[in-house]
């Protein structure tokens, strides 16, 4: 099954919670996730280090995160690497 996400719940602290197309309400470390793969010190991800700009993220057409067009990441991959928080039913 393909994952992409429905809603963004909420943003703060490098994590965002979101609501998938099948129903799970999961959290994503985004922060935690780029430092353990020494991505967060390099490159345009080095912005998501700013509060504010990583507070502004979206829901792109696709069903990702999107921060300004700029990043983003595979749906996928955001439900893989997050810890599901309930079933929204």
């Amino acid at each position: 099954m393909m994952h992409f996400i429905n809603k963004i719940l909420e943003a703060k602290n490098g994590v965002v919670t979101c609501r998938f197309n099948n129903e799970e309400i999961r959290k994503i470390e985004v922060l935690d996730f780029l430092r353990s793969r020494n991505m967060l010190e390099i490159g345009i991800f080095f912005k998501l280090k700013n509060k504010k700009y990583f507070n502004n993220v979206s829901l792109d057409s696709y069903g990702t995160l999107s921060w300004n067009n700029e990043i983003d990441f595979c749906p996928d991959v955001l439900f893989s690497e997050s810890t599901l928080l309930k079933i929204h039913l």
